[in-house]
């Protein structure tokens, strides 16, 4: 028998299930039956049959998609990631909430490729085990370990810490009312609460947030800004829906939740009435090859592709409800849709098959902004108008095209954990400067290593950099203390679905190994002196004496000691705001425990009786700024420079999700993907050695060349989660000892290096 590496055995296998996902869709006229994309491997696991197996219910924390899994536990180790029966996003058919755990486990359910190697990253060799102080200038990678008291002390009282001269502890600024940031990334609804609990004690703190968190909040603008206030982010709701338009996205290579959103556009599309899917992006993606139309637009210049839409739309289709602001339809027109044509580099047919397109499908259709969209430079207008689109046709989130989400269950929980503490709701800002930072769950330095590293390495800027972390990352490598933090298979949260997921409920998550005291609810990790972000704040809070935290603290989570003295109440709190909302669930500590052993709480739609199930009431707002208005000036690219675009990979995400080896075997560095008719002029061939380096050559990366047709001539394309400086790439000097590293993460580049002002770079064989 021919034998084959792990590497190969997991690439076929994504081969062969891409392959066999749309066979019905793509080969078959009249398919008879969805295939069984779902029902797994034909043979059983052998993880499956080891003696002392237990499952264990919770939620993945590796992306924004918060699927429900399943943890198998043998003698204490975890064993497999796999599904969570229960939970709507794992699958189609989840099961009743009164099925027992013990008849539970005999169903299965789905899980994405990153889901499944969150084992590495609970036993990741490279884990922080100790508090850290720095002991050496900052990034140098020198450090001591040092205790807990230690840490609480120098951290809250300041002084000459590092032999640098006086550094003020946060006392000071408690006093002082000014300087403190909290910098979160991407954190799940419980966390969030807390560090806003804590935000709202502390005088004068600010809320910071990196990219991918700030992605999130600026699609809630976007939303807002298109459909009025009130509305949260939207999705295409690929169930209902007879049309979806993407801009920027591409969810069969990375939606959000993967799992779910990729087998609703299956369903949608074998299913009949097939889907119709138009993708909007200058590469072709997977997903742009499974839809009916691939629209390769010029990278930044969307906006003038949607308003050449909406101009077609008024000139093709007078009937439809169009735009009602005047003002917005007189700056529209100014231009013609030639003339938007031109902008975007797309064929103005083709600009009038996505007209003609959208007001067939009315209020289903669906035009949606991703990510990408999000990260231009004018991301929240370009993503708004993009959204004006579906009100152009009758579409509005809730109709059949776009989701609508309803959690405001959780405002009544948010109002009773807060206790008397009232935090100030502030657009978060980027800006790292302060007196003192606290980072969690956040790497801003991977997204922006130019210019974040010298913002960290500066002392005046940044007196005091604690980072609460689990590994030495491209950012906490910078920080004065590193605090060794659990991961999301050791801690308790309150995890929102995202707004691609309409059904009803809410995910609990919850450690799957370690020990809990069942009286005190203490929890004892694998690793003995790592700690939750809750019990760190809260040992801070109780140093400093800020109100609502230790003995004086009031409301149902006011003296914790435990992370647990916070999440046991806010579980309760979250119920009875369910229970008001009309969910079928009475509020108990038993309930609360067969909330938790379930992985959350999802009832069926036939339960449901609540609000979610009406149509929300829309404001719809259009405003065009003068500078959309202006016919934009030309890119000014030159022979030999490229535009260039980034993009996720299925089993890359970020850098908290694609450093886990087994993701790396996949694909083990990232290739830059060249049109053939460019690399024919550069002479450059497949797998050619090439130099990216931006216009003004500052950066300069080796890397190998991906000759394919489908991507844009003049735009070069890399896939982010590749290039890491840390996460055990580089050395770390902790008390004299240093620990080999491991250079599988350094490989490929970090394509956020090469992103400049234009996103312009030069490419050359090497």
């Amino acid at each position: 028998m021919t034998r084959i590496t792990r590497r190969e055995f997991i690439r076929l296998a994504s081969l062969m299930g891409g392959a066999s996902l749309f066979a019905g869709c793509t080969f078959l006229g009249e398919p008879p039956a969805v295939p069984e994309y779902i029902q797994g491997a034909p043979a059983v696991d052998p993880v499956e049959t080891l003696p002392g197996l237990s499952n264990l219910y919770s939620v993945c924390g590796l992306c924004p998609g918060n699927c429900g899994i399943c943890c198998r536990i043998a003698s204490g180790t975890l064993v497999k990631i796999g599904g969570n029966p229960y939970h709507p996003i794992s699958t189609a058919s989840p099961l009743p909430f009164q099925t027992l755990p013990a008849e539970a486990v005999k169903h299965g359910a789905s899980v994405c490729a990153i889901g499944g190697s969150g084992i590495q990253t609970l036993y990741d060799p490279f884990r922080v085990a100790r508090p850290l102080k720095r002991v050496g200038a900052r990034g140098s990678g020198k450090w001591k370990a040092i205790s807990w008291k230690q840490a609480m002390a120098e951290i809250v009282q300041g002084g000459d810490l590092f032999g640098e001269g006086n550094v003020s502890g946060l006392h000071n600024l408690k006093e002082s009312g000014e300087g403190l940031r909290f910098l979160a990334g991407r954190v799940d609804w419980g966390a969030m609460t807390f560090i806003k609990r804590f935000m709202a004690a502390f005088p004068g703190a600010v809320l910071v947030r990196d990219r991918e968190a700030r992605l999130e909040d600026l699609a809630r603008l976007a939303s807002v800004a298109a459909f009025g206030p009130g509305t949260g982010p939207v999705s295409p709701d690929y169930r209902t829906a007879s049309l979806v338009i993407s801009f920027g996205d591409a969810p069969i290579d990375s939606g959000i939740p993967l799992v779910s959103v990729v087998r609703e556009i299956a369903d949608a599309r074998v299913v009949g009435p097939c889907l119709k899917w138009a993708v909007v992006d200058p590469r072709l993606s997977t997903s742009a090859s499974r839809a009916d139309l691939w629209v390769p637009v010029i990278p930044g210049k969307d906006l003038s592709l949607a308003l050449g839409i909406m101009r077609a739309l008024l000139d093709r289709h007078p009937a439809i409800p169009g735009i009602p602001d005047r003002a917005f339809q007189q700056s529209l027109m100014a231009r013609s849709t030639a003339d938007y044509a031109q902008e975007c580099g797309v064929p103005e047919e083709r600009i009038a098959s996505l007209a003609d397109m959208l007001a067939n499908a009315g209020e289903k259709a669906a035009v949606f902004p991703g990510r990408g969209i999000l990260a231009q430079p004018n991301g929240v207008e370009t993503a708004a108008t993009i959204l004006r689109l579906n009100l152009m046709v009758g579409s509005v989130p809730g109709s059949g095209g776009l989701t609508s989400r309803d959690d405001r269950f959780l405002e009544g929980a948010y109002t009773r954990i807060m206790g008397q503490l009232q935090y100030k709701e502030t657009p978060p800002t980027t800006d790292l400067r302060g007196k003192a930072l606290i980072a969690w769950e956040a790497d801003p330095v991977y997204d922006d290593p130019e210019a974040t590293p010298a913002a960290l390495k500066n002392r005046q800027e940044n007196p005091l950099f604690v980072a609460i972390d689990r590994q030495i990352t491209e950012t906490s490598v910078y920080a004065d203390y590193i605090l060794p933090d659990t991961t999301y298979l050791e801690r308790w949260d309150v995890c929102s679905f995202p707004p691609s997921v309409t059904a009803p409920g809410v995910g609990f998550r919850r450690p799957v190994v370690g020990e809990i005291d069942p009286r005190s609810g203490e929890y004892f990790p694998i690793l003995r002196e790592i700690r939750p972000m809750e019990e760190i704040l809260a040992d801070l809070a109780v140093n400093l004496d800020l109100p609502g935290f230790g003995e004086k603290g009031m409301g149902p989570a006011g003296n914790l000691k435990t992370a647990w003295d916070y999440y046991g109440p806010l579980a309760l709190a979250v119920l009875e705001g369910m229970q008001k909302a009309g969910f079928p669930v009475s509020v108990s500590a038993t309930d609360r425990e067969r909330v938790l052993q379930r992985g959350g709480y999802f009832p069926s739609a036939t339960e449901f009786s609540g609000t979610a199930k009406k149509k929300p009431q829309v404001m719809a707002s259009w405003k065009l700024s003068a500078k959309a208005a202006e016919a934009p000036q030309s890119a000014g690219i030159v022979e030999g420079e490229f535009l260039l675009t980034t993009y996720n990979l299925p089993f890359h995400r970020g850098p908290r999700a694609g450093i886990n080896r087994w993701l790396l075997e996949v694909l083990p560095e990232n290739r830059l993907i060249i049109n053939t008719v460019d690399a024919r002029k550069l002479g450059i061939k497949q797998r050619d050695a090439v130099t990216v380096a931006t216009v003004d050559g500052k950066v300069q990366v080796p890397c190998r060349a991906h000759v394919m047709p489908g991507i844009r001539p003049g735009v070069v394309a890399l896939a982010r989660g590749f290039g890491y400086s840390q996460a055990g790439a580089a050395p770390q000097d902790i008390d004299g000892r240093i620990a080999p590293p491991d250079k599988t993460p350094a490989a490929g580049i970090n394509a956020a290096a090469l992103i400049s002002a234009h996103g312009t770079v030069k490419v050359k064989k090497a």
